[in-house]
């Protein structure tokens, strides 16, 4: 019987290995990681963009989408004068100023979730876009599936299409890595912080 045990475990400590280090080594992890956060949906017509704050040009690609009439309305989620330089981007793209919605106060993807989910929900808008950077999407989605439980309101998500993150679809830079690294880190935090 003792006999067997080890038997097991040395196959569970060799496969580990295997698992662990030489499959690693043989064939990059980076990838399919990188490519696990990218979330896009077939978009349609909805009531309104969510737009968050963040890297440059999100507000660009929702200004496309704006200008494609997937949705008559956007909202500039971003803290302070950021949502404001955010809207003012986008109008110089071709979107009226009445159409854009600003929320100034959200320092967080579950701020942004949580300001816009109460703009939505006065306005009676039920159905979005959430646009963010592709690198983003994975977090921004799991945030705002939980904030919008039971809400009926339909979530689409749409990362931009201009961003240089995983250009070569092997994630090989550094800079490509660490923005994986950092986003496993926060997807890590966020599910503890508020799951």
């Amino acid at each position: 019987m003792i006999h067997i045990n080890i038997k097991v475990w040395c196959i569970a400590i060799l496969l580990g290995f295997l698992l662990g280090v030489i499959i690693p080594l043989i064939y990059s992890p980076w990838p399919l990681l990188a490519r696990s956060l990218v979330v896009q949906d077939r978009l349609t017509k909805v009531d309104v963009l969510v737009t968050l704050g963040g890297d440059l040009d999100r507000e660009l690609y929702a200004a496309e989408l704006y200008r494609q009439g997937l949705a008559p309305k956007i909202i500039m989620s971003g803290c302070g004068s950021s949502a404001a330089k955010m809207a003012k981007k986008a109008t110089k793209a071709g979107v009226r100023a009445r159409d854009i919605i600003l929320e100034e106060h959200a320092v967080s993807t579950y701020e942004n979730a949580i300001y816009s989910k109460g703009i939505m929900l006065a306005q009676n808008f039920k159905s979005a876009i959430i646009v963010s950077s592709p690198y983003h999407m994975r977090r921004t989605k799991l945030v705002f599936e939980r904030v919008f439980k039971n809400t009926g309101v339909k979530l689409l998500y749409s990362p931009t299409n201009n961003s240089d993150f995983n250009v070569d679809g092997q994630c090989s830079s550094e800079r490509d890595k660490e923005i994986v690294r950092r986003e496993y880190i926060k997807l890590i935090y966020y599910w503890f912080r508020y799951w």
